[in-house]
């Protein structure tokens, strides 16, 4: 189903993205690793695939002291595996769980080298294990849309700028707010305390960050917005995963790398789930791609598509298959017809995409 309509910028928006070292991005990424990790040991031992959904990762906050030059980590955070996965026969799930959730945060984190992981993962339902590269495992949501505005570009561009000034971690948050043409950016960013010599440096860091910043953008910057004198976002790992805050799948960016509520958005936890047979994985990627080649389209501005599962029903044939465009020019007809061949062509690459997800070229947070 494609449908047209008028092009039209909102008098405001909402647009956030939270670092790779922020709690809910950690357990995004945790869910993704556990599962190329999975994917790669089912094909090793039966040549395809089998049923997981690593999707409910809980990242529960330690306990820190950090100090200007220095600091100690006193609890380590505690990282939750839940989830279903087929057992596989030659290896431990727990031990897979274990070093791919350890490999995830030392890589993301180095300063973070104590960590609790607990797995709880069981084996799934037979009625769900049987769907695995047979159909749709869930009746669920894929959207995606295109272009990326002004603001959507700034804010996903934003975080390796700030995370390249000297004493700033991993754990890094920024929310922008456009009121009609005026920007207002508050920005997140976790000071490592042994790069931190004094409350002076802290200072000094925070208004390296707002620089940064306003190198890329001019906007009304406002940096770690809660610091009260010496109740600053300081910490000892880079992360606020070590005391401040914790972190759960699903609550981080989308597949765009963005959090964008006053775009189509879905619920779905992207991060963990099967590569083979889970729409809400698979129809987000596809649903994101396609609308990124309907928006380069003659005369098309924007591109919004979104892709509804039936459970059972082959992937391929979706429940709803649905475009928005935004056009200035062109043929209707004929963009119709180009977005309707786009979005089936992608349909069809669904066995294609399962192995960019275990390679891990496919970034979903």
């Amino acid at each position: 189903m494609i449908t047209f309509h008028k092009f039209s910028p909102p008098p405001f928006e909402v647009v956030e993205r939270k670092g790779i070292g922020h709690p809910d991005s950690l357990a995004d990424g945790i869910s993704e690793a556990i599962s190329r990790d999975l994917s790669r040991a089912y094909l090793e031992e039966h040549g395809e695939i089998l049923h997981h959904n690593v999707d409910k990762v809980l990242i529960i906050g330690g306990c820190a002291h950090p100090t200007f030059g220095g600091g100690r980590l006193i609890d380590p955070p505690t990282v939750i595996v839940g989830g279903r996965a087929t057992v596989p026969e030659g290896r431990s799930l727990d031990e897979i769980i274990y070093k791919a959730t350890s490999s995830h945060l030392k890589s993301t984190v180095p300063g973070l080298s104590d960590f609790r992981v607990e797995p709880r993962t069981r084996e799934g339902a037979p009625e769900l294990r049987r769907l695995i590269g047979r159909g749709a495992n869930d009746t669920s949501i894929g959207v995606g849309y295109a272009p990326l505005n002004p603001v959507e570009e700034v804010v996903k561009d934003l975080e390796v700028l700030i995370r390249k000034v000297r004493g700033v971690g991993q754990d890094t948050k920024v929310m922008a707010v456009r009121r009609g043409e005026e920007l207002g950016l508050v920005v997140a960013a976790a000071m490592v305390s042994s790069e931190i010599a004094s409350l002076e440096e802290y200072m000094e860091a925070k208004e390296r960050v707002r620089d940064a910043v306003l190198s890329r953008v001019d906007a009304e910057v406002v940096v770690n917005a809660a610091d009260e004198g010496e109740n600053i976002f300081l910490t000892v790992t880079g992360t606020s995963a070590e005391m401040g805050d914790d972190g759960a799948t699903g609550r981080g960016n989308r597949v765009n790398g963005l959090i964008t509520p006053m775009r189509p958005m879905t619920m779905e936890a992207v991060a963990g789930k099967n590569p083979v047979s889970h729409v809400g994985k698979i129809y987000n990627v596809i649903a994101e791609r396609a609308a990124e080649e309907v928006a380069e389209l003659e005369g098309v501005e924007e591109s919004y598509v979104t892709l509804v599962s039936q459970i059972g029903a082959p992937l391929g044939k979706p429940l709803l298959r649905g475009c928005r465009i935004a056009a200035a020019g062109g043929d209707r007809s004929i963009i119709s017809s180009q977005a309707e061949s786009i979005i089936g062509y992608w349909l069809e690459r669904v066995e294609d995409l399962a192995l960019e997800f275990v390679a891990g070229r496919i970034e979903v947070c």
